[in-house]
């Protein structure tokens, strides 16, 4: 146990002393479409990045409650900065899921780890040799490559029979190229890059299958006591990829209302009886994030309650419950936005990159809207699931 170990009000205290430097560096990170050097040091400093690295390896072994406020207090200063800063803290989690004695090398001289990972198997494929693996591919959405020093990948294992085995592999930095592909509307300081890896060699024991990854079932996962080693991955990635987006809304909600009460003073000065903003359109906006929070909460709640106890029926609800609340954050921002007027259009406005950050957040595969209201009504109708990734 580390006794640098932070508890969880001194981590969401972290969190809270950094939102004037992300608030500050919104823009500026957004037009230079990556992370700012200077964040990063300034979260490696806070001791946030190993908010879920189990104590035994120098890390604060924080709940998901902890890791719930943490990534929606940052969001609510930058989304992308909350939605980057979520992914590299989770994936220490998911690193912690590898065998024990990948573990103990990874983490010897460390207590976290910069890792971007995509569970995208159809982007690369694995064949199996002495001591492991050669995993070639290319993969999207790389978010944290551009300060990256681990690298988590999905494949599927060439030559494979029966039912698919999806595999998922950490490899060291210098093994991956990374690509400039990230010129987008919306998230655009994520810098989420995409990454290729041409025939690498992987050991054996760097190296988990999905679908105990999925379930919080691998070997690493029991080598830890902590019930947090004993959480499915998925609700972990719907909150790490819908918290940015509750906190844009909330921070959208509170410029909304701080923009018109500037204008209305001074609209007041020359007209008096000038009334100014949209209430019912504010107020409906309000009415849908509270609603889409209390759903956030509601899932964590269950989530800590059952953790990989609960069946695929209950997991395919969460991740039901959290597309919806998403998108009700998304309408509420569209709602807000559709009233700003004139100024409500310029990019430096941060009502503008709420919008523009919500809209292709929200596009995230976790939230397919189709494919979990499909499989959500199909429980409803007592007919079995479609979607495997629960």
């Amino acid at each position: 146990m580390s006794p640098s170990a932070l508890d969880p009000p001194s981590l969401i205290e972290a969190a809270e002393k950094l939102v004037p430097l992300l608030r500050a560096t919104a823009r500026e990170a957004e037009l230079a479409r990556r992370p700012l050097d200077e964040v990063i040091d300034a979260v490696r400093e806070s001791g946030l990045f190993s908010l879920m690295v189990p104590k035994v390896h120098g890390g604060h072994e924080a709940d998901v409650d902890t890791f719930f406020e943490v990534v929606l207090t940052l969001s609510r200063a930058d989304a992308s900065m909350g939605w980057l800063i979520g992914f590299y803290i989770e994936h220490n989690w998911w690193l912690a899921a590898f065998p024990r004695r990948f573990q103990d090398e990874l983490f010897a001289d460390r207590n976290h780890a910069l890792a971007p990972g995509a569970i995208n198997v159809a982007g690369g494929s694995a064949r199996r040799v002495e001591g492991g693996y050669r995993l070639s591919g290319r993969w999207q959405w790389g978010t944290g490559i551009v300060h990256a020093d681990w690298v988590l990948a999905g494949a599927m294992l060439e030559g494979a029979t029966g039912d698919p085995n999806p595999l998922f592999f950490a490899l060291p930095r210098e093994q991956v190229s990374a690509i400039d592909t990230w010129f987008v509307s919306g998230m655009c300081a994520t810098g989420s890059w995409d990454f290729e890896i041409d025939d690498a060699f992987v050991p054996e024991d760097r190296k988990v299958e999905m679908a105990e990854l999925l379930d919080a079932s691998t070997e690493g996962c029991r080598s830890h006591a902590g019930p947090l080693y004993r959480t499915p991955i998925m609700p972990i990635l719907g909150l790490a990829a819908g918290l940015p987006i509750l906190g844009a809304a909330r921070m959208a909600l509170a410029e909304y209302r701080s923009q018109t009460i500037e204008r209305g003073r001074a609209l007041r000065a020359g007209f008096p009886s000038k009334d100014t903003g949209k209430p019912s359109v504010a107020a409906r906006a309000a009415l849908g994030v509270d609603a889409a929070e209390l759903l956030f909460r509601d899932v964590l709640a269950d989530v800590m309650a059952q953790r990989n106890a609960a069946t695929r029926e209950t997991r395919s609800t969460w991740l039901a419950k959290l597309s919806h609340a998403v998108f009700q954050c998304r309408e509420a921002v569209q709602d807000v936005a559709s009233v700003t007027g004139a100024s409500g259009g310029r990019l430096d406005n941060p009502i503008q990159r709420a919008l523009r950050d919500v809209t292709i957040a929200s596009n995230h595969v976790v939230f397919d809207r189709e494919s979990r209201y499909a499989d959500y009504g199909r429980l409803l109708l007592d007919r079995p699931l479609q979607n495997r990734m629960v």
